[in-house]
């Protein structure tokens, strides 16, 4: 009974997945106040394909729908696309999930949304995700990269 136990100790672990390393989850969350009121800015930034707009790194946006699902295709400076689905909205905020694309992440769900009145507007962008292709560390970075690209444009937009 003894070497049974023993042997079935480790197969119980294996099995399990005690012992083996979950993929980690990440995240990233940028806010960034804007010194103007929100219907303002939110009829700058909000539509879900206005991205093309205001984000430095991105050419053009199109919104198509597939199976009662709506997306946006975002092609990038350099060609590449981007396909992302809305997944929900509020008055001031929409939630997306990449569906395809370049970046290193997979799992990929994001909020952005603004909060505020008529005279100052916080935008907050955060994201859940698992790096692809990447380090953990090199995945973050890419995502704080866009958020901070997009979001000195806007705020840049409004400074003037």
């Amino acid at each position: 009974m003894k070497k049974f136990a023993i042997i079935l100790a480790p197969m119980i672990l294996i099995l399990s997945g005690c012992g083996a390393e979950a993929p980690t989850s990440l995240g990233v969350n940028k806010s960034m106040q804007i010194n103007a009121g929100i219907d303002d800015v939110w009829n700058y930034a909000g539509d879900f394909c206005a991205i093309s707009v205001w984000h430095p790194a991105v050419e053009t946006c199109e919104i198509t729908e597939e199976d009662g699902a709506t997306y946006r295709i975002l092609t990038l400076g350099d060609g590449a696309q981007i396909k992302e689905r809305h997944d929900g909205e509020t008055a001031t905020g929409y939630s997306y999930t990449i569906i395809e694309g370049p970046l290193p992440v997979k799992d990929y769900s994001s909020t952005f949304e603004a909060v505020g009145d008529a005279e100052s507007t916080t935008i907050n962008w955060s994201s859940t995700f698992m790096a692809e292709g990447a380090t953990d560390d090199e995945a973050v970075g890419v995502i704080t990269g866009v958020y901070d690209g997009g979001l000195s444009t806007i705020a840049e937009n409004f400074s003037q």
